[in-house]
């Protein structure tokens, strides 16, 4: 077992990069600052959703803004990305960028079930909307290890739940506009203290 993890060690690609497991998340988790520019870009988005959930518009409007607000994260992030130095779309040869990358986009599928409840259950669906987002933030736990990540994504999924079922949509979204904030300002001083 031994042997095996010093030859697993000692392997390298062409231009020598050690194949390393923790030295690939460490220089994942240096270039793209632990995904901290994501989570700065998703405080701006749900500040944008709860301003559209707190208006006069009608439930569908307001859905429909909740999607359209959707569309600026990656822009957000990108810029976050440039005025922090981080790399968030890296093109080096490490498997564990490309892990990340698929870990955002999962959340991509799971909007199907928010699209379900733009027509199904309207008043729901900004609630399932947190819960999914809450919910894709698991792996990165493991990803940037962040411990944050997981206990954010347990409770926002939670709350989100909770909130929403009593006191609706404008509610979540404060929820999560709290909860990453508090996210991003953990992962900031975690960052700080490996620089």
């Amino acid at each position: 077992m031994i042997r095996r993890k010093e030859e697993m060690k000692a392997k390298s690609d062409e231009t020598g990069r050690s194949f390393d497991l923790r030295d690939l998340k460490r220089e994942s988790i240096e270039l793209q600052k632990r995904g901290l520019p994501f989570m700065m870009a998703s405080v701006v988005l749900w500040a944008m959703i709860t301003g559209i959930q707190m208006t006069a518009l009608t439930t569908a409007q307001k859905n429909m803004g909740a999607f359209f607000c959707s569309v600026l994260l990656m822009p957000m992030a990108w810029l976050f990305a440039k005025f922090m130095k981080a790399d968030l779309f890296a093109k080096k040869d490490n498997p564990i960028n490309k892990l990340g990358f698929l870990c955002t986009m999962n959340q991509m599928l799971y909007i199907l079930i928010v699209m379900w409840a733009y027509s199904e259950c309207p008043d729901r669906m900004i609630m399932l909307y947190a819960m999914i987002f809450g919910a894709h933030l698991l792996p990165f736990g493991w990803l940037y290890d962040a411990r944050e990540y997981i206990v954010f994504s347990v409770a926002e999924t939670v709350l989100a739940l909770v909130v929403g079922l009593l006191w609706g949509s404008s509610a979540v979204g404060i929820l999560m506009i709290a909860s990453q904030i508090v996210l991003s300002v953990c992962l900031w001083r975690r960052n700080r203290g490996r620089e």
